[in-house]
């Protein structure tokens, strides 16, 4: 595309009316210098197929998607990146050539912003609270470093078998719940919605030691009550912000083939966010 290209993007979810991929997007092309477009589309679960269409009749040649429409995205590709494969989801499509492509940029978007945090990978033990859609993005990411244990722990067992199953022939994952026995872990990352209510998942002191990190896919008023649970018992938390930042960023790249500088754009989002009542 020429450097006067107007690049259509979009995200399909439900809801989006609040969502702040716009705002990270348009950030992003002002910082390169690049023109885009970018709207919030309300597309509820079995629609997106033809939402596309018209999508792309306009001229839209990338876009996100989210909630609850990251199965239904895979669907819609004539082709799937491993990422995406991997997941069993994708959260960005991309027009090449006759048809959408599938990526999913959650599991690069979490390890970026771990390492950012200084957060280790290789040789540690992490645990994972939640088995949903979000887990099962940001699953492959974590297995590619070899972490030193990886186990599951969520309010729906069934869930979480599925998962270590889905993984069996690739990584052991371990399964557990508050009331088993085991070592405590260097990184536990909060992967449910209860934040959103108010609500903490439960977690086991004993998972804990004084240097344990606890890494929150929420941010906001959503990732409050972790950040009160964690600051109760010692030790450091960290909000999924610079995650939704980082796979926005990949995301970008794969839309206008340029990666964009993601920290000013997330001091210029917590600056933000912060100055709300």
């Amino acid at each position: 595309m020429t450097a006067h290209t107007c690049y259509q993007l979009a995200v399909f979810g439900q809801p989006v009316h609040n969502s702040l991929s716009p705002a990270i997007h348009h950030r992003f092309a002002r910082a390169m210098g690049l023109n885009v477009e970018y709207q919030a589309i309300e597309c509820p679960a079995g629609e997106l197929a033809g939402q596309l269409d018209t999508f792309r009749k306009r001229g839209g040649t990338g876009c996100n998607v989210t909630l609850p429409l990251k199965h239904e995205a895979l669907d819609c590709a004539v082709a799937v990146a491993a990422c995406a494969s991997a997941a069993g989801a994708a959260n960005t499509l991309v027009w090449e050539n006759t048809g959408w492509h599938a990526f999913n940029t959650d599991g690069a978007g979490l390890v970026a912003d771990l390492k950012r945090n200084h957060c280790a990978l290789s040789d540690h033990r992490i645990l994972i609270v939640g088995a949903g859609g979000a887990v099962a993005g940001i699953l492959p990411a974590l297995i590619e470093h070899q972490p030193a244990g990886l186990d599951l722990s969520n309010r729906n067992r069934d869930k979480a078998d599925r998962l270590r199953d889905h993984w069996r022939n690739r990584f052991d994952l371990g399964v557990i719940d508050a009331t088993t026995s085991v070592a405590a872990y260097d990184l536990i990352i909060q992967a449910t919605s209860l934040g959103h209510r108010g609500l903490v998942p439960k977690l086991s002191d004993h998972w804990l030691h004084e240097e344990t990190i606890l890494y929150d896919l929420n941010y906001g008023p959503a990732h409050q009550p972790l950040q009160h649970w964690a600051e109760q018992r010692g030790v450091a938390s960290i909000d999924g912000l610079g995650m939704l930042v980082e796979q926005a960023a990949s995301a970008f790249a794969r839309f206008t083939g340029c990666r964009p500088e993601s920290q000013p754009v997330l001091d210029w989002l917590q600056a933000r966010l912060n100055s709300r009542p």
